[in-house]
């Protein structure tokens, strides 16, 4: 789109409709920046959209605002549901993501990274593997900055990464990537979406206008993951943990290969990746079949992993104190995440869990959390649910903590040297704090605490 002598109204003041609002405005656009809550920007950022001529309006969120509107931004936040939303429409407005913008100024291909869990830690490694070409390379979207920043500042001739959630995908119309990972599918979001189905179709979008020139990294292993080859257009790509593939990479006995046309090319050794667990050899998989496929040199791919440590929050290490290793998994704000997460260690754990109740069902995951966890705490809004399903199931050491403070220092009062004390909530964080990086960093915060010896 030409987004010269448009009127464009964006929908949320978060970071996302403020990266778009800055540079719709740069591109010629008459911007309005709404957000339905009252919201103070910082001077800063008041001070940038004011320079280049964006009007801020929040607190409210009326009809009136679509007046004389051509096309509507909205943030991952904003439901397609809401009234205004479902008002734009009703007049025949468009209404995209900010990743549709993202493409739209993007001077060179996208790499898109979507599924249920590890988009983070997959679009991490990508951007280390891409970036050991020597190649421009940003990286946006629901990781770090506004994706249609990175795409205003992308030069010629690099790659621009995005990390892709379903929010993000659900409103996208012509949005191409080059190449496109779909890395699993489980239930979540489902209060957003409604419907299973409509989570799927959400994040096969990141395909449908994908054509034979481009790359498509499925999951072999998942039965929904795989099924959506059936309406793929581009070039398939598969990985696998339980069998060899014939164009993607695989697993096999302690090794990582990558294939082309039935060739195959060891990467890399298990022993010489530093991520714990079979999920991130599904994440790193999947890398490896996309550079590989796009002309990345084995050697270049390999020293990438090889030194490749993890993402901060994501089963992160943060402290061996007395024998006793605390990871933060502050990420896990889903069940199938906390799976991941135990089932990446060998021996059980002491497991801290609870938040932001998002009511998913756990009857049939606590049976797992009997078998992995040697003590459970619980914390937050969800506890009192999480409790009563995890006794249903069987579990007796059970414990309650009012605080992180509390959570960590009872972890620690359970552990025995070589335990591991773990924070893997499958929950939201919104109970107690603003966001999970937050929460991630409590945790982080108490854990080092003990080890400086600031009791209670």
């Amino acid at each position: 789109m030409d987004y010269n002598n448009t009127h464009i109204l964006v929908l949320g003041a978060g970071e996302s409709g403020i990266g778009a609002s800055h540079v719709v405005a740069q591109l010629g656009a008459h911007v309005v920046l709404n957000d339905y809550k009252k919201i103070e920007l910082p001077s800063d950022v008041q001070a940038m959209l004011e320079t280049v001529g964006v009007t801020v309006i929040t607190g409210h969120q009326d009809e009136p605002l679509l007046d004389n509107v051509d096309r509507i931004i909205i943030s991952p936040g904003i439901s397609l549901d809401s009234p205004i939303v479902k008002a734009a429409k009703e007049r025949g407005i468009e209404v995209v993501s900010e990743v549709e913008l993202a493409y739209d100024i993007s001077k060179s291909p996208i790499l898109g990274v979507t599924g249920t869990n590890g988009k983070t830690t997959t679009t991490t490694l990508l951007t280390e593997v891409m970036k050991a070409t020597g190649k421009p390379i940003f990286v946006g979207g629901n990781i770090g900055d506004s994706l249609s920043e990175m795409a205003y500042k992308m030069p010629i001739g690099g790659y621009l990464i995005a990390e892709l959630s379903s929010y993000q995908l659900e409103s996208i119309k012509e949005f191409h990537p080059l190449g496109a990972i779909v890395l699993n599918i489980s239930p979540d979001h489902l209060a957003r979406h409604k419907t299973m189905e409509n989570y799927v179709l959400a994040k096969e979008n990141i395909f449908k206008s994908q054509t034979p020139t481009d790359y498509l990294v499925l999951n072999a292993d998942d039965a929904v993951v795989v099924d959506m080859a059936n309406r793929a257009r581009s070039q398939v790509l598969y990985i696998s943990q339980k069998h060899a593939v014939e164009n993607g990479a695989y697993y096999e006995n302690g090794h990582l290969y990558a294939v082309r046309n039935g060739n195959k090319e060891l990467i890399i050794e298990v022993v010489q990746i530093h991520i714990p667990g079979a999920h991130n050899i599904e994440n790193i998989l999947s890398v490896i079949a996309l550079t590989y496929a796009l002309g990345v040199s084995a050697e270049l791919i390999r020293n990438a992993i090889f030194t490749f440590t993890g993402v901060e929050h994501r089963l992160e290490r943060v402290k061996t104190i007395n024998g006793v290793t605390y990871y933060n998994d502050s990420k896990a704000t889903n069940v199938d995440s906390v799976v991941k997460a135990l089932e990446a260690f060998p021996k059980p754990v002491i497991l801290l869990m609870g938040g932001h109740d998002k009511m998913t069902p756990v009857e049939e995951f606590m049976i797992l959390v009997k078998e992995k966890a040697k003590e459970l705490i619980l914390m937050g809004e969800a506890a009192e649910r999480f409790e009563d399903d995890a006794r249903a199931a069987g579990i007796k050491d059970i414990h309650r903590a009012q605080s992180m403070k509390e959570a960590v220092r009872l972890g620690r009062d359970l552990a025995q040297p070589g335990d591991i004390v773990l924070l893997s909530p499958a929950c939201s964080s919104f109970d107690w704090y603003s966001c999970f990086e937050e929460r991630g960093e409590d945790f982080k915060k108490e854990v080092l605490a003990l080890e400086e010896g600031n009791e209670p």
